[in-house]
């Protein structure tokens, strides 16, 4: 979301689905902290003729003005690849926000769901929204960002920051390890004593974003170091967050299915909206 010097507005995708109602609402509340129009946008497939595309668009809009009729709207139609017209779309937005996939992650991998597609692909961050218990609008629950000391994931921080800044919401910053990516993993390190070990990862985590914290005196930020994986400590994170923060490497269906990928994981199964960050 720091991209403001660049980049311009809320791209929302309408698709006349009641997930993507209320990621409509959801992004009108973005729009408002940031000071950014609001753009409705319902994609036809090349060719087709598509008479529920204004009744979409209106309903969303209608939704949008009765929350925030503050935020200046505009409703385009665009045509081609779901996926495709989104990418596009993305290249100008400062921030493109989606309903949740109905897919499951096997789904997704066979299919190439559309919202995992473009959330791990696009240039600009993409916002995923799920349902209940969802939030309708920002609020001042915590902001939690996952970092691993990595460029993508630096910047999903530098958007963590900027995000809780505005919402005026504490951050949480969260780092995971497992025993395997350690020094001293062996037979008997699952006996060890890890809390010097999670101490020092501490220190080391609050040092790196020491400058952000300095750039925004106001967010409150508390660290979190655990030992498991990423996707499953952000998951338990998010129930009590009103949104995640991760970075994507853009990985292809197949090697995320394989190898593990966290933000496709947070996209099907976080309880709040998860913020893709990229370049």
């Amino acid at each position: 979301m720091s991209t403001a010097s660049i980049k311009r507005g809320i791209v929302a995708g309408i698709d006349g689905s009641d997930s993507a109602l209320g990621a409509a609402q959801w992004a009108a509340s973005i729009a408002h902290l940031l000071h950014e129009p609001l753009y409705l946008t319902h994609i036809v497939p090349d060719g087709a003729v598509d008479a529920d595309s204004d009744a979409a668009l209106t309903t969303a809009a209608d939704a949008v003005h009765a929350a925030r009729p503050d935020v200046a709207v505009e409703r385009t139609v665009g045509s081609g690849r779901t996926a495709d017209a989104l990418m596009q779309r993305s290249e100008s937005a400062r921030v493109l926000v989606l309903g949740h996939t109905t897919t499951t992650e096997w789904e997704s991998m066979i299919t190439r769901s559309d919202v995992v597609h473009t959330a791990n692909h696009a240039p600009c961050p993409v916002a995923t929204w799920r349902g209940e218990p969802a939030p309708a609008a920002v609020d001042d629950r915590p902001v939690v960002v996952g970092v691993d000391g990595t460029d993508l994931s630096s910047k999903a921080v530098e958007h963590a920051f900027e995000f809780a800044d505005l919402a005026g919401a504490p951050l949480v910053a969260v780092h995971t390890w497992k025993e395997h990516s350690t020094l001293t993993y062996g037979e008997g390190s699952r006996f060890s004593d890890w809390s010097a070990f999670r101490e020092h990862r501490t220190a080391m985590l609050a040092e790196n974003l020491a400058g952000l914290s300095e750039q925004y005196p106001d967010v409150e930020v508390t660290y979190s170091v655990e030992r498991g994986k990423p996707d499953v400590v952000l998951l338990e994170q998010s129930a009590n967050a009103q949104l995640v923060v991760v970075g994507s490497h853009g990985r292809g269906a197949l090697a995320s299915a394989v190898v593990g990928s966290t933000s496709q994981g947070l996209i099907h199964h976080a309880k709040c909206p998860v913020l893709i960050c990229r370049n």
